[in-house]
């Protein structure tokens, strides 16, 4: 426990430098060990999602309702820039700069230390180009020699993602590597083979996230999946101590400032459908008028942060098989996933008749296209609350139906619709001269989503 303590203060160190500092000050300590540098990247990507990232992707999908401070500006469809730039850097600085160095300093010699950290980046730039689209990357990894980087496009970002999955799982599986991550690695404690089927696993998902774009996407996602996770046990997770700075930060922020609560659409949604989740998904926020937060499942102290689950996968694999004509076999794998959701959101309290009831009602799936993905991403929404992944099925396939926050357009939000992306954050606009023009707002689409 010292250990991770002490982790969670190297991360806390890291994470308050500027990345212009990073690029340029030579006082900050870049030449550390692999073993110290790989922790507090993982902590702060899993901070980062577990945060701001949950939070403003939670009320985009209508799972989360802002109530104050800058949850409320995201609510009004109306986000500060200014803020948003502690999310941006959180990315850069907290995480994706310490797993650069980690890649720079042991591809050479020490590849299971780099596939590992590519495994980490390639989820990184994922999420951010998921939220933001175009994003510097290539120019931005080389520090100080690009002070204005320039913006890979969004689809340049995905072929990113898939080299560098590709590139982790040729590392990992080589025999010979000088170090290897131990029990440096709080995620999986240095078993490669479970890194390599994370990185099979966030291939389906990426290949998931282009349905509007490749036609054979979901024939790419079974392919990737077939060297995916066995089981729940090899989730991609971050398990928080519980205790002092490694806390869940979806627990944290509750204790503290609980400006985001769960939006009323999704506990109906739950109550309307007699789910079993709806007692244990969600807990009251006391003193608060009966408003809810989420559940113990999510939200207890140490609470892992999902970065992949077998949980998405199987909600990957019912998809897939469904648009590739397997009905039968999108039928078993969605039942599994609601299953296994129902048993993990309640603790393993539900019933067994219970589940077997529900699943017979709400999850069967008839051969009509329509109802069927409906009845698929609905279930998926339910399931991975807290994940940036319900608002990501939204804008690929408009499932489940959402209505907009009845705010009426804004400067950032034109039309007035659910948005599509986030604003940028203040520092690019004024500082990189490389800053999209004409600047987007929150409705213009981006590559995948067009």
């Amino acid at each position: 426990m010292n250990t991770r303590i002490l982790i969670c203060f190297i991360a806390l160190i890291i994470a308050s430098c500027d990345l212009e500092e990073i690029n340029e000050n030579p006082n900050v300590p870049v030449d550390v060990p692999l073993s110290t540098l790989l922790p507090p990247s993982q902590k702060s990507l899993a901070d980062v999602q577990g945060g701001r990232i949950f939070r403003y992707t939670g009320i985009f999908a209508n799972q989360l309702t802002g109530v104050d401070n800058q949850e409320e500006n995201v609510e009004n469809y109306q986000p500060n820039e200014q803020f948003i730039d502690n999310v941006w850097s959180d990315f850069y600085v907290g995480t994706m700069i310490n797993l650069r160095i980690i890649i720079d300093r042991s591809a050479d010699t020490s590849p299971h230390y780099s596939g590992v950290a590519k495994v980490l980046m390639a989820q990184s730039v994922g999420i951010m180009a998921d939220v933001w689209g175009d994003i510097p990357y290539t120019q931005a990894m080389e520090g100080a020699a690009f002070p204005n980087p320039a913006y890979n496009n969004q689809q340049e970002i995905y072929q990113i993602i898939f080299s560098l999955l590709d590139e982790a799982i040729a590392e990992l599986q080589l025999s010979e590597s000088v170090f290897s991550p131990g029990t440096d690695d709080i995620m999986y404690n240095g078993d490669l083979n479970n890194w390599i089927s994370a990185a099979y696993m966030l291939k389906s998902r990426y290949h998931m996230h282009t349905t509007k774009r490749n036609p054979t996407a979901a024939g790419e996602a079974l392919n990737a999946l077939a060297n995916g996770f066995i089981n729940e046990s090899q989730d991609l997770k971050y398990p928080y101590l519980g205790t002092g700075e490694d806390v869940n930060p979806i627990a944290g922020f509750y204790q503290i400032t609980p400006y985001a609560v769960v939006d009323q659409d999704l506990i109906d949604l739950l109550t309307d459908m007699s789910d079993p989740r709806v007692t244990h998904i969600f807990k009251t926020i006391p003193f608060s008028g009966g408003r809810r937060q989420p559940g113990d499942f999510f939200a207890s102290n140490d609470s892992p942060i999902r970065l992949g689950s077998y949980l998405e996968q199987l909600f990957i694999e019912a998809e897939a098989r469904y648009r590739t004509d397997d009905l039968q076999g999108a039928q078993i794998a969605l039942e599994s996933a609601v299953a296994l959701s129902i048993d993990q959101v309640s603790l393993g309290q539900a019933e067994a008749s219970e589940v077997e009831a529900y699943i017979e009602a709400e999850v069967a799936l008839t051969g009509s296209e329509v109802e069927d993905l409906n009845t698929l991403l609905t279930q998926k929404y339910i399931a991975l609350f807290t994940s940036p992944e319900p608002w990501t099925d939204w804008r690929r396939t408009d499932l489940p139906v959402l209505l907009p926050n009845p705010v009426g357009p804004t400067d950032a939000n034109p039309n007035g619709e659910i948005p599509r992306r986030l604003i940028y954050p203040q520092s690019e606009r004024l500082r990189n001269t490389n800053f999209p023009q004409p600047t987007p707002n929150m409705q213009t689409r981006f590559w995948w989503d067009q």
